[in-house]
């Protein structure tokens, strides 16, 4: 909008306008705009340009109040309609204001809407337009507001004044057309709960709304009247039995009423005294059955009491059996299953594995059926600590198999080592049985890497290579071919520690 010069824009002086005045932004504006177009038409005459015409597409926008659609006004309620102030002072209704919207002439002969019959504000003050200088709504707008609207009647005169021929018929048109649709859709919403204006779908959907609320309401009205005939003739013969009714009836009436209570009160009597007799029945019958749940409840506790006794004594026996049990558990839990099928001790100077005696001396000629039952335990013992660990030997399958136990090799199963003997000590002896002993030595030195690998603090006492095991005070050979029997028995007793060693790491591990 364009005021003095200047350019201002309307977004918050509207807004803050329909706030405190409570008209809705839509005719708010619709004076606006119509005060654009006049000040626009001043400004022109004042410029001394020579074109008379004015717009003849300038209008107001209007917007439905229900769903805020856009609204295009019908013909009849523009400017052609015929519709002037005396019109919408009679659609305003009876029992308004005489001034109510009276078509009365400003000094620039324009129509104006009236004053309420408070003389502060029109009939509408929420919803309408008072001239300038009144104290309807526009005393609560901004003074922007009220500046706007008192330019409005200044320019509105001033451009009607000024123009010439089309130019001025074009502004009342527009004018006139806008103040008879912003007063029409006062009316409206002054006579009904709904502001207007409205599209056409709302339109529909408020019509079939009313129909539903007059169906409801001429059927309450037909209910209430039914309901009131009823009533009538409910009295109207009230009042005929009552004028029927004589003396004598009356008396015969009372008659019959202490005849009725004399008769109610001794057949109450009579059932009371029935009542009591059953009572007293129902007593005797009501003691026998009782004495005989009493005796019946003592021979069931004496039951109970019996059965809770054994119940008893058969919990003591569980709960020792119990105690038994866990006491035989935690012993077998700190059973090691490998420490007593597998028992390494010494005897002398002997190695021992579960009692068998590992080795010879000349002073004691051990038998070779108890060394060959050694040799079988011994096979036996590192085969089941590699199979517990999932290991596997690199050149050598240990096939335990008691007193004949041996050594297959993996890349020529039919080669065989026998861990067995059956002769005397002799220095020239089979080679088979060395290699053998060998063999068993590499798989138990392949198996100590293995436990390393896994275990980087475990240590053997007694270091082992190729054929021969000892400490830092010597090594001593395995074989029996140019070999002493004493050397020879004590090489197995620290082959014998060692496996001892290893097999303590494998119970910790399984522990």
């Amino acid at each position: 909008m364009v005021k003095n010069g200047g350019n201002r824009s309307p977004d918050f002086e509207l807004a803050n306008a329909s706030l405190r005045s409570g008209w809705p932004p839509c005719f708010l504006r619709a004076i606006l705009a119509i005060m654009d177009g006049i000040t626009a038409m001043a400004r022109g005459n004042q410029s001394g340009s020579n074109d008379d015409s004015i717009p003849a597409t300038t209008s107001v926008s209007f917007m439905c109040q229900q769903c805020s659609q856009p609204l295009k006004l019908d013909a009849s309620i523009s400017y052609g309609s015929g519709l002037d102030s005396s019109s919408l002072q009679e659609l305003a209704g009876v029992g308004s204001s005489p001034q109510h919207l009276a078509g009365a002439k400003s000094d620039g002969g324009e129509p104006k809407l009236a004053m309420g019959s408070d003389g502060k504000g029109p009939v509408r003050a929420h919803r309408e337009i008072c001239a300038p200088g009144s104290e309807g709504p526009l005393a609560k707008t901004s003074d922007t507001a009220k500046a706007k609207l008192a330019e409005f009647a200044m320019l509105a005169d001033r451009a009607m004044s000024s123009n010439s021929g089309g130019s001025k018929e074009a502004s009342k048109n527009l004018f006139h057309s806008t103040r008879v649709a912003i007063s029409l859709f006062d009316i409206m919403s002054g006579n009904d709960k709904v502001d207007h204006p409205l599209c056409e779908e709302c339109t529909d959907t408020l019509l079939d709304n009313l129909d539903i609320a007059l169906r409801r309401s001429q059927e309450e009205g037909r209910r209430c009247a039914e309901f009131l005939r009823q009533e009538e003739a409910t009295t109207r013969q009230a009042t005929e039995d009552a004028s029927v009714v004589d003396e004598s009836r009356q008396s015969l009436m009372e008659l019959q009423r202490e005849e009725a209570e004399l008769v109610q009160r001794l057949q109450a009597l009579e059932i009371e005294r029935v009542e009591l007799a059953q009572e007293a029945e129902h007593v005797a019958a009501e003691e026998i059955r009782i004495t005989d749940e009493e005796n019946r409840y003592w021979r069931e506790y004496n039951e109970y009491q019996l059965q809770l006794d054994q119940l008893l004594e058969d919990n003591d026996t569980v709960t020792h059996q119990y105690h038994l049990t866990c006491h035989q558990l935690e012993k077998l839990k700190k059973t090691n299953v490998f420490n007593d099928v597998f028992h390494i001790w010494h005897d002398g100077h002997f190695g021992t594995i579960n009692n068998f005696r590992l080795g010879r001396l000349p002073s004691v000629p051990v038998e070779w059926n108890e060394i060959n039952a050694a040799w079988g335990q011994t096979v036996l013992l590192l085969h089941t600590m590699a199979l517990r660990l999932g290991f596997r030997f690199e050149k050598y399958r240990l096939v335990p198999y008691g007193s004949h136990s041996r050594l297959e090799r993996l890349d020529d199963s039919s080669k065989e080592l026998p861990l067995y003997g059956s002769s005397g000590f002799k220095i020239f002896w089979e080679s088979k049985f060395d290699q053998a002993m060998v063999a068993f030595l590499e798989c138990l030195q392949q198996f100590k890497e293995h436990v390393e690998s896994r275990d980087v603090h475990f240590k053997l006492p007694y270091r082992i290579n190729k054929d021969r095991i000892g400490d830092s005070n010597g090594e001593l050979s395995v074989r029996v071919q140019l070999n002493h029997e004493e050397t020879w028995t004590k090489a197995l007793k620290f082959m014998l520690t060692n496996l001892k060693w290893c097999l303590a790491w494998v119970c910790k591990q399984m522990s």
